[in-house]
């Protein structure tokens, strides 16, 4: 298939995710003009100021609205809830009714909320604080400083004053001049870069917390001397039942043997095919009687060393891995054993791939299940433990998903079923801001990672990223359609000027796509055919046409 390939805008900073195409609003400063740009393009400015002159004073119910889009990313929950109940006299604005009964935001004690009043700096303060308490962030977590350096400290009224010493704590206020200024009116702009630093501050935190999760987690297994990258992998395959118990309290950074891998390469075989496979004879090698080497060498997914041994007790060479891991491909279905599309002569190293390893190396760089850096593969080095259980995952997710798009089991794919069999490979991978992969992802940098990983690259924001494609209606989506979202209810395919796009994903089919959701979700796969995603649906388009 002939690739056409658009052109690749080069972000100026790879934290700006989605850059938008036409600026509506006006009057932004410089050291402003970066937040209010990529709060603009997650979706968090709410209508009333996506017009707006950011020098003007915000009010209390423009900052609400903006803390509700905020927190539902953050949280992943649609919407602002039903707007039935009215919790003040002189507003019935749903997000301000919403921000209430989630804690964000309290009223006065006359029953009002006063929503076009300027919003002060430390009402500020006491709201985003608020809304990280809401997100279960707690201030014990942060050394707080004191706030003795700002000149004007016992301004800050009582209410404000712990907010405002841990917005100072992590660096969400700065302060100017050596001062809080907690009784004057927060701009626009202010409240804007204030919030998205206080954003930033949540993804990693909601991110390290999860990792930390897993890690505590996996340290309970026994499991140790597992390096980052390969946490999410590890406890996904244990939590798959796919990890053998002669892998109990290992250190997980050496290399694995080759009966080791032969009892995870069982486990994935029974759990691919549903079957429970023990072997039906023995005797096959005259140094191991092992009921997984005799199971995995009926299966025909490893061999023995010549002379009728098989070593098991002997490291794997990393072209050795590639070997039997296409070998186990082969074995649960899938009918390719080879990518020549790959070029090994493109690594440093590629060259010192032998040639019976060439066939399955390019294959497994096709489908993503060897990654690296790019730069080298590393034939002749040894496989870790935790690199074979995270080649053995990403190759068991590619096949199943290849097998689901090809149930009569069909022996041909199209480039496009591999690369939608390649995007489900990510699904639980965390959600980072700026994230390009391959370990972690926001919205429009997943589904750039997965394309480019084919050869095809386009521009890095979801707005640009629609006027890449070539538009296509809800009704014609095929698999591989990028899918584009709003933050309010309705679709705006029509709108040429792109400004309302705050979201993509890649259509799986079956009304189905892929996305990177937020922090608390991450990588996931949801329904396009109901519910929060149809109604907010904002058009498509086709980035494959040939």
């Amino acid at each position: 298939m002939k690739k056409r390939v658009v052109c690749l805008l080069v972000s100026l900073t790879l934290l700006i995710a989605c850059i938008p195409s036409v600026s509506a609003y006006y009057n932004v400063s410089t050291w402003a003009q970066e937040a209010v740009d990529s709060m603009y393009g997650l979706g968090f400015l709410p209508e009333s100021l996506k017009n707006a002159d950011m020098g003007k004073n915000i009010t209390r119910g423009q900052m609400c609205q903006m803390a509700v889009l905020v927190y539902n990313q953050l949280m992943g929950t649609p919407g602002v809830g039903p707007d039935s109940t009215k919790h003040f006299t002189d507003t019935s604005d749903p997000a301000i009714n919403y921000a209430f009964e989630q804690g964000i935001v309290g009223g006065y004690g006359d029953g009002t909320f006063k929503p076009n009043d300027p919003l002060t700096r430390q009402d500020f303060f006491k709201i985003t604080y608020n809304l990280m308490a809401t997100a279960y962030w707690y201030p014990s977590d942060v050394t707080l400083d004191s706030l003795e350096r700002f000149s004007d400290v016992s301004a800050v009224s009582s209410y404000a004053l712990e907010a405002t010493r841990v917005m100072v704590s992590i660096g969400v206020v700065q302060g100017s001049d050596g001062k809080l200024e907690p009784k004057s009116c927060t701009t626009n702009e202010q409240a804007i870069l204030m919030f998205f630093r206080a954003y930033l501050y949540m993804c990693n935190w909601i991110n390290a917390q999860t990792e930390q999760t897993k890690n505590v987690q996996i340290l309970a297994k026994g499991y140790y001397g597992i390096s980052t990258w390969a946490i999410l992998e590890v406890q996904e395959m244990q939590q798959r039942g796919m990890i053998p118990s002669c892998l109990d309290n290992c250190d997980m950074s050496k290399p694995i043997s080759r009966a080791q891998m032969c009892a995870i390469a069982v486990l994935a075989y029974n759990k691919a095919t549903g079957q429970n496979y023990t072997a039906k004879g023995g005797g096959y090698f005259t140094d191991s009687n092992d009921p997984a080497v005799n199971a995995a060498y009926e299966l025909g997914i490893v061999g023995g060393v010549g002379n009728g041994k098989f070593l098991p007790h002997a490291t794997l060479t990393r072209e050795e891995f590639f070997k039997i891991m296409a070998n186990f491909m082969k074995v649960i279905g899938y009918p390719r054993e080879d990518a020549r599309s790959v070029t090994l002569s493109s690594y440093q190293d590629g060259s010192r791939v032998s040639s019976w390893a060439q066939a399955p190396t390019r294959l497994m760089v096709y489908i993503g299940a060897v990654r690296g850096d790019g730069k080298n593969l590393n034939p002749k080095g040894n496989t870790q433990i935790q690199e074979a259980i995270a080649v053995f995952l990403r190759c068991y997710k590619y096949t199943i998903s290849w097998k689901n798009d090809h149930p009569n089991g069909e022996d041909q794919s199209t480039l496009i079923e591999d690369l939608v069999s390649f995007a489900r490979s990510f699904e639980g991978y965390p959600y980072v801001y700026g994230g390009n992969g391959p370990n972690s992802f926001d919205c429009s940098g997943f589904v750039l990672y997965v394309y480019k990983h084919f050869g095809y690259s386009f521009s890095r924001g979801a707005q640009d990223q629609y006027r890449d494609g070539v538009p296509v209606s809800y009704n014609e989506l095929l698999p591989g359609d990028l899918v584009f979202f709003t933050s309010y209810t309705g679709c705006n395919s029509s709108n040429s000027s792109f400004r309302s796009i705050t979201h993509v994903g890649l259509y799986l089919g079956d009304g189905y796509f892929i996305h990177a959701a937020n922090p608390s979700r991450g990588v996931v796969i949801d329904k396009l055919t109901g519910g929060y995603y149809l109604n907010h649906f904002w058009g498509a388009c086709r980035i494959i046409t040939e």
